[in-house]
């Protein structure tokens, strides 16, 4: 779809599709070429035992000092409170399943670094962030949290 758009222009980007997690990124991406990775909302939806492929998979493309943004959900979201009700829902510790197949991490700090330290990276930056969220309609205030962090390619 993307490739399709006619403002589209492989000059300056390039769209593919790949799984993180058992596709070769260096298949589409010159090895240690990228000078940054954005992980939004990725990691959460990987199985644990699949993350370090995953991880080992973007250091293969990021030149050295080239650094990965990392945003997910944290250990203790709310999220996370409302799947330990349902024990049908957990797959492993901090791993759930959602209600239409997908799957949800919850990450502590502690967790992510020594994910990504493991396979190379330093760790820049690496916290909390704590988020209320309100549902006016139904009059709901939740307690977001996420894990933000920078790790950089040695």
């Amino acid at each position: 779809m993307v490739q399709s758009n006619e403002q589209y222009d492989e000059s300056r980007c390039k769209a593919f599709v790949c799984d993180l997690t058992n596709d070769l990124l260096t298949d589409s991406i010159t090895p240690n070429s990228l000078d940054l990775v954005s992980a939004l909302f990725v990691f959460s939806a990987i199985p644990p035992e699949k993350m370090e492929f995953a991880l080992k998979n973007i250091y293969s493309v990021l030149k050295p000092g080239g650094r990965v943004l990392f945003r997910d959900y944290g250990i203790y979201d709310e999220a996370q409170i409302k799947f330990s009700k349902a024990s049908d829902k957990r797959l492993d510790d901090n791993f759930y399943v959602r209600q239409d197949g997908t799957m949800s991490y919850f990450f502590s700090t502690e967790d992510l670094k020594s994910r990504f330290e493991a396979v190379g990276f330093s760790t820049i930056e690496c916290q909390y962030v704590y988020r209320e969220t309100t549902n006016r309609q139904k009059e709901l205030r939740i307690d977001r949290i996420f894990a933000q962090a920078k790790f950089e390619k040695l």
